[in-house]
């Protein structure tokens, strides 16, 4: 899996001779499906698709490349900060990989319960409704999932989790988050890592480059903005921090302290897209990492892959894994104590810039409507 992972990298990097002839060999499926994808934007932009609009205000968060950037830290960060100004927030996600979402929509979980399993709904989607104390819909039309949330819950506010290329439904606020390092490699998938040509971040209405305040403190940023976002478009910056770690216990969630990493042998178990800044953070808090064990991203552990686990974990103290991990293996029975996550929560700078932002699109929206005869409800205080 690690080599796999690895490979991947190495070819988008054309690090040596081999490297370099297997990307060749990615490029004409990637011209392939720049083609498609540039043809579909154009049929948007020109309108020959049609794009849905709702009376409840939408914001979208997502990005442009595969892998981690943050997004859905960033949008629970957003729903509760929304959430804590007086709006009625849910949560849209696609539900990746549930086996109920290509069909119907799902309503994961309310006020942080959730009510739905990974199988059926995937491990972010039920991730969220834990940690998000509001509504958490889960399903590929997110139309109909926006409209049902809406009339079965009153909601002011939709947050699109991952749906920056979803333009089937028009968005009041697009929010694109960019990692904090530019990658190399411009080239759309497989050759690359881009879901979308660079020219796409021309619809985004704010910016937000992660994993990376210190550096935006610091005037340590390794390339120019400029070159992936329009100059209209606000900037801001955001990192994941630590928090706390997490024990399942009798299916509730309980914090305890990070200091509990300090000095004990830690066997990390991943299924994320980008496990190495995980890593970095145990390390970090003194932690005596001494085996990794990486899954794919979204993975569905099974009895064989616990009983793996048990078995290389038997001289360590803790199994250390993500929330999003955790969901899948809370099931497993673990002696008590022994299984815990690493909880980190999004941080923006500056944060009351970005709410501004975010409410100033709002605003807009309902004076349009009021100019165009219809009315709204009242949105937040």
């Amino acid at each position: 899996m690690m080599l796999s992972r690895r490979l991947i990298q190495d070819l988008w990097q054309r690090r040596n001779f081999w490297h370099q002839l297997g990307w060749l060999a990615l490029t004409p499926f990637s011209l392939a499906f720049s083609a498609v994808i540039r043809g579909r934007n154009l049929l948007y932009d020109l309108h020959f698709f049609p794009i849905e609009q709702l009376t409840l205000n939408v914001i979208s968060v997502g990005n442009l490349t595969v892998g981690g950037t943050g997004k859905t830290p960033l949008v629970l960060w957003l729903a509760r900060a929304l959430q804590n100004r007086g709006y009625r927030v849910g949560i849209l996600t696609r539900g990746y990989k549930g086996v109920t979402t290509d069909t119907e929509v799902t309503i994961v979980g309310t006020e942080g319960k959730p009510l739905a399993t990974p199988t059926e709904v995937g491990d972010e989607a039920v991730m969220m409704a834990r940690l998000f104390a509001g509504v958490v819909v889960a399903g590929r039309d997110r139309i109909a999932a926006s409209t049902l949330a809406r009339l079965n819950f009153g909601l002011d506010v939709m947050i699109l989790d991952d749906g920056f290329q979803y333009r089937r439904l028009q968005r009041d606020v697009d929010i694109l988050l960019i990692g904090g390092h530019r990658p190399d490699n411009h080239w759309l998938l497989p050759a690359g890592p881009l879901r979308e040509p660079l020219t796409a971040a021309q619809r985004a209405s704010m910016v937000i480059i992660t994993k990376s305040v210190e550096e935006a403190k610091n005037g340590q940023h390794h390339f120019s903005h400029q070159r992936y976002v329009n100059s209209f478009a606000p900037i801001f910056y955001g990192d994941l921090v630590p928090t706390a770690l997490v024990n399942s216990v009798h299916g509730e969630w309980q914090e305890q302290p990070l200091t509990q990493l300090a000095g004990k042998r830690i066997v990390a178990v991943t299924g994320i897209a980008t496990p190495a800044p995980f890593y970095r953070t145990l390390r970090e808090w003194e932690a005596d990492v001494v085996e990794v064990m990486e899954f794919p991203d979204h993975y569905e552990y099974t009895l064989a892959d616990w009983q793996t686990i048990i078995h290389t974990s038997r001289r360590s103290d803790l199994i250390v894994t993500t929330e999003k991990d955790l969901v899948k293996l809370e099931r497993f029975p673990f002696a008590s104590g022994r299984l815990v996550a690493l909880r980190a929560h999004m941080r923006i700078e500056p944060a009351g810039q970005v709410l501004a932002a975010v409410e100033q699109q709002f605003r807009y929206k309902r004076m349009n409507i009021i100019d165009h005869g219809r009315s709204l409800p009242y949105q937040g205080s």
